[in-house]
């Protein structure tokens, strides 16, 4: 349970990478798809790259925010309950008292950070232009004719604008 947890942990610093949604192995295994992927490769990839890792990005970014809010909870309750436990001593309410205030400020700066908002729409602007790489290479709908290059370049304006084309 415990190496799951950690997998999952937020990380100091972002992530260097993306992975490509196309494997460069894809290339060699299907030499008939070298247009579609060159195009592929020109027109979506480094847009979904940047996009990939800006929601990367904020995913840790928040999950930061959210592992500091819990722990200084855990403190403040830690620096209560010793408070009351020891009315005389005075530092367990000041240590509460610098936690709190602690913890709000980050709260306050987290929410105009607004990570969760960013990580959300960059994600889904990611996950959009993963499909475009699918739905390009079946050579159905609009990238079933002549124009199809022309159609994934403008899917990728419409994802890139937040736009949904029909």
């Amino acid at each position: 349970m415990l190496p799951a947890l950690l997998a999952r942990f937020p990380r100091v610093g972002g992530p260097g990478e993306s992975p490509p949604v196309i494997p460069e192995e894809a290339r060699a295994a299907f030499p008939d798809l070298a247009h579609d992927l060159d195009a592929l490769a020109r027109d979506v990839a480094p847009v979904f790259r940047d996009y990939d890792l800006r929601a990367l990005r904020e995913q840790q970014r928040y999950r930061r925010q959210q592992v500091l809010i819990l722990l200084g909870s855990v403190l403040g309750t830690a620096f209560g309950a010793l408070q009351a436990a020891i009315p005389e001593q005075r530092w367990p309410g000041v240590l509460l008292i610098l936690t709190g205030v602690v913890l709000a400020t980050s709260s306050r700066w987290s929410g105009e950070r607004a990570s969760l908002g960013i990580y959300l729409s960059a994600r889904l602007k990611a996950e959009r232009l993963r499909a475009l790489h699918f739905q390009y290479l079946s050579g159905t709908g609009r990238y079933a004719g002549e124009n199809r290059d022309l159609e994934l370049r403008r899917a990728v304006l419409a994802v890139r604008g937040g736009k949904e084309l029909e």
